[in-house]
Formats: structure tokens, sequence, C-alpha cells
């Protein structure tokens, strides 16, 4: 039902003598409101740090995939932010339970450092055979640009390998 209808005025069943009280009171000082003396130059760069704080994108998940039947050295991009424009990195979890005896997987990590720029690699880690520990956590150097994570695995698996990861994109906004 609407409050106003055309024609009618306003409703004295929902425009009632307290409501309109209120209403009136909608003007009155806020006590919790600072005054304009509040304003430092203190208060004013802790209000300027709120434009630095931390977000989190919705992650990016999936599964990275080397078959048998693959043409090999295999590269995997899991995750690309080339053209971003916000100081950003990259913060997750890649799982090498599949990594198998005799196979070895390589973790790349590349950035990009000036606008329009290419990837370049910064970081690679090799890891072999079956991992005591084998869920990877991994975070990269903040970029601003582009960030870019590969995995690679330079000869065929003996059997079929998958590589689940969560990757978080951490941008100061």
């Amino acid at each position: 039902m609407p409050d106003y209808p055309p024609g009618k005025g306003l409703d004295p069943a929902v425009w009632t003598d307290t409501r309109a009280a209120k209403l009136d009171n909608l003007d009155a000082a806020v006590s919790s409101r600072a005054d304009g003396s509040a304003y430092t130059s203190a208060r004013a760069a802790n209000l300027d740090r709120l434009a630095n704080i931390e977000a989190n994108e919705a992650p990016v998940e999936g599964t990275a995939n080397f078959l048998t039947t693959d043409t090999y050295p295999k590269t995997v991009t899991i995750i690309d932010t080339s053209g971003s424009t916000k100081r950003h990195l990259i913060d997750g979890y890649i799982d090498l339970t599949a990594l198998a005896s005799g196979e070895s997987l390589t973790i790349r990590q590349s950035m990009v450092i000036k606008s329009g720029g290419s990837a370049i690699k910064y970081a690679e880690v090799a890891y072999s055979g079956v991992q005591t520990v084998p869920l990877l956590h991994m975070t990269t150097k903040p970029a601003r640009y582009g960030l870019k994570i590969e995995l690679v695995m330079s000869a065929a698996p003996a059997a079929n390998r998958a590589f689940d990861y969560q990757l978080f994109k951490k941008s100061i906004a």
C-alpha cells in the first residue's frame, strides 16, 4: 500500500503525530558527529588511509590438468592479472598431492612492471616426486600492472595429473 496514493494526500493511518515528531527531529544535532574543530590533519590522514585498505576479490579456483596424451613441455596459466592498474598481489594454495615419484612440476611467477608491458619471470621453483607437505602456500610480490602464475611440467606424467588451486587477488583500493 503506497504511503502517498494519488489524489488522497498523506494517509493519516500512516502519517501519525508520533511519526511526524520523529521526522521533525531529523534536523536535530547528532551528538556522535564531530564538529569542524575535530577535523585535524591527523584525523584527515586517518581518513585518507581508508583508501588503502586491502580488499580480496572472489577466489580464483580451478584445476590444472596434465594428461599423458598432452604435448610436453606443457605450461598451464592458473592466473593472469595483466591489465590491472591497482597495486595487488596473489595469495593462495596449490595442491601438489597428485605429484608422483619421478615427476616434476615447476611453479613460475611473472610480473608486468610497466603499463602495456609483457610479463617478466621473477621466480621459479621446481617440486619433484611425492611431497611430504603437499599443500603449497604461496604469496607473490606486489605488482601494479599484472602478475602471472604458471604450472609447468617438462615431461609427460606416468598417469593423468590434476592439481587443484585456490588463489586470492588482494588489491589496495
